[in-house]
């Protein structure tokens, strides 16, 4: 755990040989669902930055904004909401890809960087969603 409440995970003994490395910020306060969430992008060759609430985020995102290529969020959390973190992020990085993350409904509204699903996602999922929006990236 870093001093501003957020993991970083960069170790990844699972990446395919020759595959691009993003950083994605995962912001979930379930801590099962974000250990899954880390655990599932790690094997798919991505670092991640894990924090259990928007201000951590939202932290983490000042501190590292040039590594971070994308935002995993989840839409409802105690104090910031998910839309509310990524407008925030996209403030210092209007370019940033999101996906939100709910297991009900939300009135948010999407483009062509931001990505709705609903939970339970299923790792394939979710990984093929990240890599859509990471492709003219990476």
């Amino acid at each position: 755990m870093s001093p501003l409440g957020a993991t970083l995970v960069s170790v990844n003994t699972d990446r395919a040989i020759g595959a691009a490395s993003a950083t994605v910020l995962v912001v979930e306060d379930d801590r099962a669902v974000r250990l899954l969430f880390t655990k599932v992008l790690q094997r798919a060759g991505f670092d991640v930055i894990a924090c259990e609430n928007g201000a951590l985020g939202l932290e983490a995102a000042r501190n590292q904004i040039d590594k971070i290529d994308a935002i995993v969020t989840d839409a409802r959390m105690p104090g910031m909401q998910g839309p509310r973190l990524i407008a925030r992020i996209r403030a210092m990085r209007p370019d940033l890809p999101a996906i939100l993350v709910s297991g009900n409904m939300v009135e948010a509204e999407t483009d062509h960087s931001t990505v709705f699903l609903t939970k339970p996602v299923s790792p394939g999922i979710l990984t093929r969603e990240l890599r859509r929006l990471l492709s003219p990236r990476m």
